[in-house]
């Protein structure tokens, strides 16, 4: 099957953000494939398959309101099944203060069932403020979720070497 194009990833992802904002569990989980894999590094944490990432989406929704999420696009690129947004992101902080940082949001694609297969947030402090809270103490008890790099293999300098060597040769 061939790749989607931007503009196919593009109404993939306002179809999922619209159902995010009307905070619609079940139509955010029907724009996600059967096996979704999300990442946060801001907060060290991975969730995998339909359980883990309702639960996340759960407690996301919950604040939403209250908390009066908004995000506005800086950044946007695209790659095979890849979409790549940087934004601004504003919410209201503990002591109502309006706070505004950034993330970068990686989200890929599954071009044959036209959902989302995988996304991985990168935030800064800010951003941090915001998920930290909302993931809980309690996020790693729940099954399909684990500490992000629990299955990482170390990188060695020959590793590292090799690919670059690679990468060089098919240029």
């Amino acid at each position: 099957m061939a790749d989607l194009t931007l503009r196919e990833m593009e109404d993939i992802l306002y179809q999922h953000e619209i159902c995010e904002m009307n905070k619609d569990i079940d139509a955010t989980m029907k724009t996600v494939v059967d096996s979704p894999h999300y990442e946060f590094p801001t907060g060290g944490w991975a969730a995998d398959g339909v359980d883990a990432v309702r639960e996340h989406y759960r407690r996301a929704f919950a604040d939403v309101d209250r908390l009066d999420i908004a995000s506005q696009q800086r950044v946007h690129g695209a790659g095979p099944n890849t979409l790549f947004r940087e934004a601004s992101f504003s919410f209201n902080g503990p002591d109502g203060e309006r706070l505004t940082g950034q993330y970068l949001v990686a989200i890929e694609f599954d071009p044959e069932q036209r959902k989302i297969k995988s996304e991985r947030q990168y935030g800064d402090t800010i951003f941090h403020k915001f998920i930290g809270p909302h993931v809980g103490a309690d996020y790693g008890d729940v099954p399909g979720v684990t500490p992000l790099n629990s299955t990482t293999k170390p990188i060695s300098r020959e590793d590292m070497m090799a690919e670059a060597t690679r990468a060089h040769e098919t240029v």
